[in-house]
């Protein structure tokens, strides 16, 4: 019988890529990791010049992957809650857990068994041992970092999203708005929005504008 086609791993979309590496960035940060680099400029700048994500990996893996994996499930859509519990299941030695017991035998104790990664079964006390977590990660995941860091980024995207002055009428009606000076009757009325926002006038608007400062 054929062997099939391994199946390609499963990629994070561009979007949940674009703002988890800022996020691990920011991360790398506030842990100090930048003291462990043997790179000057890190260290003298307090922050990581080169693969946060790299860096993090290399300094303390089993924490660093740990805290990537419940910050990806954050931005996937999941709570804080249920992505460190998801974590917190992935870093165990095996996948399924089984208890044998001797029933009419109370004598015998039941004995626990898991079923390793690799599909082998041995007792739970032949199992390897998991790796602690770094209490600093931990603080930091339980703190409100991470809230306040989805936040921010929000609050940039709105920003960026926003509608731009589209001519130079609309331009200067924006900079007499924020300077307090009286604008133009014409120009209030056609190229600043409610808002504040900028817009540019129907061309009919603008070209009746024109006409009238001509006479």
């Amino acid at each position: 019988m054929s062997e099939g086609r391994p199946r390609p791993r499963a990629k994070a979309a561009p979007a949940q890529d674009a703002r988890l590496a800022p996020l691990l960035h920011e991360a790398h940060a506030r842990l100090r990791l930048w003291k462990t680099c043997s790179d000057g400029a890190c260290e003298h700048l307090r922050r990581c010049m080169r693969d946060a994500d790299c860096c993090g990996a290399r300094t303390t893996p089993a924490s660093w992957a740990w805290l990537k994996q419940v910050v990806a499930a954050v931005l996937a859509g999941k709570s804080l809650k249920a992505a460190a519990k998801a974590a917190n299941l992935a870093r165990l030695p095996y996948r399924a857990r089984k208890i044998l017991r001797w029933p009419g035998v109370p004598v015998w104790d039941p004995v626990e068994f898991v079923q390793l990664h690799n599909g082998k079964w041995v007792r739970i006390d032949q199992a390897p041992a998991v790796p602690p977590l770094d209490p600093h990660v931990v603080a930091l995941l339980a703190s409100d970092w991470l809230r306040s860091a989805l936040q921010r980024m929000e609050e940039h995207r709105r920003v960026e999203a926003r509608p731009r002055p589209s001519n130079a009428s609309a331009r200067r009606a924006v900079r007499r708005a924020k300077a307090g000076v009286p604008p133009h009757p014409e120009e209030a009325r056609s190229a600043v929005s409610k808002d504040g926002v900028a817009c540019r006038p129907h061309a009919s608007r603008r070209r009746a504008i024109a006409r009238r400062r001509r006479a």
